[in-house]
């Protein structure tokens, strides 16, 4: 019991630090906690999966601070950079922060209420559309380039798609640098560096935020169904990403902007939460936390699930509270500084840690990334565009032709 606080503790303490640190991929994370296996192998089973779960749980939570205030996340939480910085633009970063929050432990909370119905419902959805993966992808391709108000936004929103598909395409099946650490400089590149570099043109220092004691997220049902069922999108159609499913649940439910966010939030908890029935109803690995749960534990059984309930209950509090602190105080000292020096140091912090990861490669890669990425900020379209850096090659896989093109291309 002593081992299992204990290491339950250190996951909390990992997940914080590398949710704090800008641009950090958190499969990264999870590879080093694999690579660390062998001298943690004196612990009982039990501790390493609630180390892992724990990380994995405060990662999410805390990673809303650089992403919120520096436009600087994972590619988790790349969506909400865009409501959640803009609220921060607008003197409502306190406001931005709590509902991320409260979108996310009270969608997770939720998770864990249904579980006996998504033990049920996950392996039949799963039965069901398999075969069909990449026309269901197609479609959702499709539905995003239509959703530009103009033909001509249309069309440059085909091109980034395929523009950054096909890029996708060469960095994932590189020899130079395998496809997990591809990962981390393309979309921190595009999604990250390219956000930071338009912020800094824009604002100087950060106007005053608003503290108020009544934050309100708006309605909460909403945000926990819209939560849940873009969750389990994600989880139908791997590759399509937080970012797709939650502009397109959110078509569906009317949601205000903070409902929106909290939303978006939520789908990062839930879509964490599917991952694990998954492992256990069909012993499908869809996240780096599944995967390095699946080193751990081989036969992942329902005692372990329900363990493993515990352990994401006990970290989403604490992670909440912790943040949320956090991120007062930082709140609080940016408004009295220059926001534009501190986005630059983000900035070179950001590049450093690419270059030490992944070497002159992933620099390479983060700097056509980060063209990549400014382009629909230029261009007036939808940055979501750029997902075609991981549809494409899903689609292409599930059709059985990413032979064919990667012969072609490579």
């Amino acid at each position: 019991m002593f081992y299992i606080l204990a290491l339950s503790l250190a996951g909390i303490f990992l997940g914080l630090v590398f949710g704090l640190l800008p641009g950090i991929h958190p499969n990264q994370v999870y590879a080093l906690l694999v690579a660390s296996l062998p001298l943690l192998s004196v612990f009982p089973a039990e501790g390493l999966l609630s180390l892992i779960l724990c990380t994995a749980v405060t990662n999410i939570m805390s990673n809303y601070i650089p992403a919120i205030f520096f436009s600087v996340p994972d590619p988790n939480t790349v969506i909400n950079v865009l409501p959640g910085h803009r609220m921060v633009i607008e003197g409502k970063g306190l406001s931005a922060l709590f509902v991320s929050l409260a979108g996310a432990f009270f969608t997770l909370l939720s998770c864990i209420i249904l579980l006996p119905f998504l033990l049920y419902l996950i392996p039949l959805i799963h039965e069901l559309v398999y075969p069909y993966l990449h026309v269901l992808l197609s479609a959702l391709v499709v539905w995003m380039i239509m959703m530009e108000k103009t033909w001509r936004k249309r069309l440059l929103s085909l091109f980034l798609f395929l523009a950054s598909g096909v890029w996708g395409l060469v960095c994932l099946n590189s020899k130079l640098i395998s496809a997990d650490w591809a990962l981390f400089p393309a979309l921190t590149g595009m999604f990250g560096v390219a956000g930071l570099l338009m912020s800094i043109q824009e604002v100087v220092k950060l106007p005053k935020q608003e503290e108020t004691e009544e934050l309100s997220v708006g309605s909460m049902r909403k945000v926990i169904i819209s939560g849940l069922v873009a969750g389990l999108l994600i989880g139908i159609l791997p590759g399509a990403g937080e970012s797709q499913a939650g502009v397109l649940v959110s078509q569906f439910t009317k949601l205000s902007q903070t409902e929106f966010l909290a939303s978006l939030a939520g789908i990062n908890t839930s879509n964490m939460f599917f991952a694990l029935v998954s492992l256990y109803s069909f012993g499908k690995i869809r996240s780096g936390a599944a995967s390095a749960i699946e080193r751990v534990i081989p036969y992942f059984t329902l005692n372990h699930l329900v363990f493993s309930v515990g352990a994401i209950l006990f970290s989403a509090g604490l992670s909440v509270v912790i943040t949320w602190y956090i991120g007062k105080r930082l709140l609080g000292v940016l408004e009295k500084v220059d926001y534009k020096r501190v986005s630059i140091m983000i900035l070179a912090f950001t590049v450093g840690t690419v270059f030490w990861l992944t070497g002159p490669v992933g620099v390479f890669i983060m700097c056509v990334s980060t063209c990549l990425g400014l382009l629909p900020i230029l261009w007036g379209v939808k940055r979501t565009s750029n997902m075609g850096f991981l549809m494409l090659s899903t689609i292409l896989y599930f059709s059985g032709l990413t032979h064919v093109v990667s012969n072609i291309l490579l």
